[in-house]
């Protein structure tokens, strides 16, 4: 039987339109019109795999075949951008180091009960690899403020199972370290081939789950959060998706509690929830102390 190549497979508007719209009511990440192409390059490999003959295929595979969550699981690595490293976009991060936790460790330990509240609990949403997950636990390790009977967690939480493979072996190599100093790679890592790996005292901060921004229960028993970093995720997301996140992440987040958000990204269209807090060459949302309800 005839098989066509991948590039005799072509995506049409309505293949593209059906697909776009099934992976935006997934995952939250939206192909915008003039990303047909990307999108079609990004697939083709999937159809081949399953020996499809068609997109259109690939999409009634994907509503209704017998495997179509595994694939959904395995398609959704080829959707997202896996580009990140340690200590990315350093101001934000000055900032979470010597001002938020600062500032969260004398809120806790002024509220009554302090001594009972030593807890810290930060997420990576979209923690891709982990190199933002492991970076938040070196920053807190590094603040000598945390010790001392503080239980600290910092959770990784991604939708492509494959980037968290890495993340558990949490082995990296050079294109990883492009932003850290000598120090901080002797400080936090041990030497292992041609990579590094992230030292036990790191790790065992860290835990790893999977899940999807855009379904709230993947966040389950992770309430009340302190920190929440979602940077560089939320560009790839419609207006609708960032408003469904940002009410989760409100809802997830302890009141006074902050969110990290990418350098480029920004909730002043989209909602109120947040109090944006201004910092040198840095931009910080916070939960109201006294949480309002709001769009």
């Amino acid at each position: 039987m005839y098989h066509p190549s991948d590039h005799d497979v072509e995506l049409s508007e309505e293949e593209f339109r059906l697909l776009r719209d099934l992976i935006h009511e997934r995952f939250g990440l939206y192909f915008e019109g003039n990303q047909q192409a990307s999108l079609r390059s990004r697939l083709l490999g999937r159809l081949a795999s399953l020996d499809l003959m068609s997109f259109e295929d690939y999409y009634h595979y994907l509503r209704f075949g017998p495997q179509r969550a595994e694939e959904l699981d395995r398609m959704v690595s080829h959707l997202t951008n896996n580009e990140t490293y340690f200590y990315r976009e350093s101001p934000q991060l000055q900032v979470f180091a010597e001002h938020v936790l600062r500032s969260i460790k004398e809120t806790k330990l002024a509220s009554a009960g302090g001594e009972r509240k030593r807890t810290l609990r930060i997420l990576s949403a979209g923690c891709s690899t982990g190199e933002e997950a492991h970076t938040l636990a070196m920053l807190v390790y590094d603040s000598a403020q945390f010790f001392w009977n503080w239980d600290v967690q910092v959770v990784g939480l991604d939708v492509d199972h494959q980037a968290l493979e890495k993340a558990r072996r949490a082995v990296y190599f050079h294109n990883s370290f492009r932003s850290l100093s000598p120090a901080q790679l002797e400080r936090h890592f041990t030497r292992q081939g041609a990579g590094a790996s992230v030292k036990d005292a790191i790790r065992r901060m860290v835990t790893l789950r999977h899940g999807n921004l855009v379904e709230p229960a993947s966040f389950d028993g992770l309430a009340p959060l302190d920190v929440i970093f979602c940077r560089n995720v939320l560009i790839y997301f419609s207006d609708a998706m960032i408003l469904k996140v940002a009410r989760t992440f409100h809802a997830l987040l302890a009141p006074g509690g902050y969110l990290f958000l990418g350098h480029a990204e920004s909730l002043s269209r989209i909602t109120d929830l947040f109090t944006p807090v201004r910092f040198q060459g840095a931009m910080v949302y916070q939960k109201p102390l006294a949480a309002a309800e709001g769009p």
